[in-house]
């Protein structure tokens, strides 16, 4: 699990010249030339704008755009692979078990960084609860998201790892580790 969970890591970063910034961290290393003066990490290389006629120009912008988003759908592919085994070997999920994090402080560690704002609310404006061990981020449990759905009460802190019927606004959906604990889910078509 901890080499999965490094390997996350490594393919999460941005390639930085000769290494990874994950890499370097979690081998106690630091360069200061791979990051930023603000401390974020430098981005991707981006494509030169379309402003001249340039056809390749245009297709060098495509092909940047489509391996970021190629890339985004393998990272998340990935991930679903993981969560999959993790939910393999876990029946229940015990959310005491994760720290929560404040809205301040979840905003310093994300904004703007990675989101331009933290989402606060679910969709019936009930405010989501986060949780994250930022003390041990290769902990097997590090992260957790809950909504407690219509009714805004949280139904339990101990949850199956299974799916609901779509139509019962009521229930909690929660997401921890990568992977839904509770959701509701599709309705067959």
């Amino acid at each position: 699990m901890r080499l999965t969970l490094i390997a996350l890591v490594a393919l999460s970063c941005w390639s930085c010249g000769d290494g990874f910034v994950g890499e370097l961290a979690l081998a106690g290393g630091s360069r200061a030339d791979a990051l930023r003066p603000d401390g974020a990490q430098d981005a991707a290389p981006a494509a030169p704008k379309a402003a001249s006629l340039d056809p390749d120009a245009e297709k060098q912008r495509q092909t940047v755009a489509d391996i970021r988003t190629l890339g985004t759908a393998l990272f998340s592919w990935l991930t679903d692979q993981v969560g999959a085994a993790a939910a393999g070997k876990r029946q229940i999920q015990d959310l005491d078990l994760y720290p929560i994090i404040t809205a301040d402080n979840l905003e310093s560690l994300l904004v703007p960084t990675y989101l331009s704002a933290v989402p606060k609310t679910d969709g019936w404006g009930h405010k989501l609860e986060v949780r994250l061990n930022v003390d041990n981020f290769l902990a097997e449990r590090v992260m957790s998201i809950r909504s407690p759905g219509r009714d805004g009460e949280s139904s339990s802190n101990i949850y199956q790892i299974e799916s609901f019927d779509p139509a019962d606004y009521d229930q909690d959906i929660v997401w921890t580790d990568g992977f839904f604990v509770r959701w509701p889910q599709k309705s067959p078509d």
